[in-house]
């Protein structure tokens, strides 16, 4: 929970600020590229949101050309809200309000989410802007987000994917605009518009890494040979939406892992692969890949080139031994290239000083752009008690509010 301003209508329908906790809801990071201090980033794209009595989510895709900066002031997101569509904004947020932790550094402010409660009933026309070292950029599209105070049917859900390896299909999917959805139900065919065979209903996920997550997955093993069109929708207490698009999907699929195509909003949606990184970290632990005895099997905590070993956790080079690429996180990237996809790599770590990568973190890259140093990914840990030597596990943790850049590092 953060504390944020929100708005709402005056009894005489004039507008004015009130002070509301909210609730930050935040699945993804910002845009490819890097700026220079002072110059005008791109605008952000994508903008959505999802109402709920008093609370709304927005949720866009982050700014080209920002500079990832350790003061929020310097980089951070605009919103604007107006009673009437392009009109003048009566309401401002600054994601630099979120400030940061100095201790740990996660860049709160550099995340592309908002929600907040107590809005009051009303039509908004939200945008958002991007702000880059005081220079403010161009706006994002811009949405008319209705607030009753009641529920709202959800919207179609968006950029159905479907990714399947062997018998088993993982599925994701991103929220559309309107009511918050409680239920999504898969419908599958063998045939599209024909009857459906299969019908799957997915809980909302909860929480995530201390964050709700926008959208939904569903994996399913076992499938038996042959094609089925598939589709999604979403349902909450006020009614269900239409259908999302219809994917096609053949099992099985023994070809080599690929990179999925690019979503049609931008966003490829989240998948839910933990069975396949804690079985990929077990395979690793087993081939000793785990820090282990100190100087002799450390292979996931190795010694930083030009830096002394060090398993002493008050010693700064310590930090340094887990910021670089080790035989476990070399191991589980290149099997998740080759048994998931090519959308895998590394997490560069920005919010680290003097880091090469998170030497226990993966990042799928969900964007449209060059991944290369994109901010658009997802990232997971996957290894708890980095560098504690004999005491480290597999671990699969997702975690949304932290900025980072997925990278390649010189292995691919």
């Amino acid at each position: 929970m953060v504390e944020g301003v929100v708005f709402q209508k005056g009894s005489h329908g004039m507008m004015r600020r009130v002070l509301a906790v909210s609730v930050v809801a935040v699945v993804a990071v910002l845009a490819a590229g890097v700026g220079a201090q002072g110059t005008a980033p791109g605008a952000p794209s994508s903008l959505t949101y999802q109402v709920s009595g008093g609370s709304v989510w927005l949720n866009w895709i982050s700014s080209p050309g920002m500079t990832p900066t350790f003061d929020p002031n310097s980089s951070f997101y605009r919103l604007e809200a107006s009673p009437t569509p392009g009109g003048a904004p009566f309401f401002v947020w600054d994601s630099s309000s979120r400030g940061d932790t100095p201790a740990s550094r996660k860049m709160f402010y550099m995340l592309t989410d908002f929600g907040a409660g107590g809005v009051g009933p009303g039509n908004y026309y939200v945008r958002m802007r991007g702000v880059n070292g005081g220079v403010v950029g161009p706006p994002s599209n811009e949405i008319m987000v209705p607030v009753t105070g009641g529920c709202q049917a959800p919207g179609a859900p968006t950029d159905f994917t479907a990714i399947t390896r062997g018998t088993t299909v993982y599925m994701g999917w991103n929220d559309g605009n309107g009511g918050r959805p409680t239920t999504y139900i898969v419908d599958a065919r063998y045939q599209s518009g024909g009857p459906v065979i299969a019908r799957l209903p997915v809980n909302k996920p909860g929480p995530v890494g201390t964050e709700p997550q926008y959208g939904g997955y569903l994996n399913v093993a076992g499938v038996p040979t042959g094609t089925y069109f598939v589709q999604v929708w979403a349902v909450n207490q006020c009614g269900s939406s239409v259908y999302s698009n219809e994917i096609v999907v053949t099992a099985p699929n023994n070809g080599p892992a690929i990179r999925t195509a690019d979503a049609p909003t931008g966003r490829v949606p989240w998948f839910h692969i933990r069975d396949l990184v804690i079985q990929i970290g077990n395979e690793a632990r087993n081939l000793g890949y785990l820090s282990g005895t100190p100087g002799v099997n450390n292979d996931s905590c190795q010694a930083r080139p030009g830096f002394p070993f060090t398993t002493d956790p008050n010693n700064p080079t310590l930090e340094l031994q887990k910021t670089q690429r080790n035989r476990y996180i070399d191991y589980m990237v290149a099997q998740l290239r080759a048994r998931f996809d090519q959308r895998i790599g590394y997490n560069a770590k920005v919010t680290r000083a003097n880091a090469i990568i998170a030497g226990d973190e993966i990042a799928f890259h969900w964007g449209s752009d060059a991944p290369q140093g994109s901010p658009n990914a997802y990232f997971i840990d996957t290894l708890g008690g980095h560098c504690t030597f004999g005491n480290e596990s597999v671990d699969f943790r997702p975690f949304f509010i932290e900025y980072g850049r997925w990278t390649a590092a010189g292995a691919f």
